[in-house]
């Protein structure tokens, strides 16, 4: 190959790569069914107030298996804020948005902040294992086929919801936070 030709083939490598991980997310939207949500009670605060996936509605509940064993509902967290993340050990970016979740974490939980970071299309042992490697202390269920994903919308990860007291969302991000700050600009939303 000549030097003219090399920037083509990698252009058109790079178009065949971003076309295959498409058309995987599609056949995995497509094949992955939603969960059932969980009946949660209903509070005086989200009477008027739909559930679904986006800013100002009631976070969809949710029951999985943490990598402790351990069966969560989502509405179990009732009453604190809670930063619901989505991930998955071969997720670059979620990767690189560890350091400042494990701060926020830290410096948080005393607080009433709650970080679920919902491992998806991994197995129990892989991310049980990534886990332990990085000292991740936060809960951690998972979900195998990634069945949640669909019920709440994700459409890349890491994707984070910020869920207020009253279980309301009230910001969403995609992609990998840069640092603690970004989280902590994002948590004044619980308010």
């Amino acid at each position: 190959m000549n030097k003219l030709q090399t920037p083509l083939f990698l252009w058109i490598l790079a178009a065949v790569i971003v076309v295959f991980l498409i058309s995987a997310i599609i056949i995995d939207q497509v094949t992955h069914s939603n969960p059932a949500p969980v009946t949660q009670p209903v509070s005086d605060t989200q009477k008027n107030v739909k559930t679904g996936n986006r800013v100002g509605d009631l976070a969809p509940d949710f029951r999985l298996k943490t990598i402790n064993n351990r069966e969560i509902n989502l509405s179990d967290y009732r009453g604190k804020n809670v930063i619901l993340n989505f991930w998955a050990t071969w997720c670059g970016p979620c990767q690189y948005e560890i350091p400042p979740l494990k701060e926020i974490d830290r410096e948080w939980s005393k607080a009433g902040v709650v970080i679920i970071a919902v491992n998806t299309q991994d197995t129990f042992e892989r991310a049980s294992s990534y886990a332990k490697t990085n000292e991740l202390k936060f809960i951690i269920p998972v979900d195998v086929k990634g069945s949640l994903i669909n019920l709440y919308g994700v459409r890349g990860m890491p994707t984070t919801f910020f869920i207020n007291r009253d279980g309301i969302i009230t910001s969403i991000k995609i992609g990998p936070f840069i640092g603690k700050d970004e989280i902590e600009e994002r948590m004044k939303t619980f308010e």
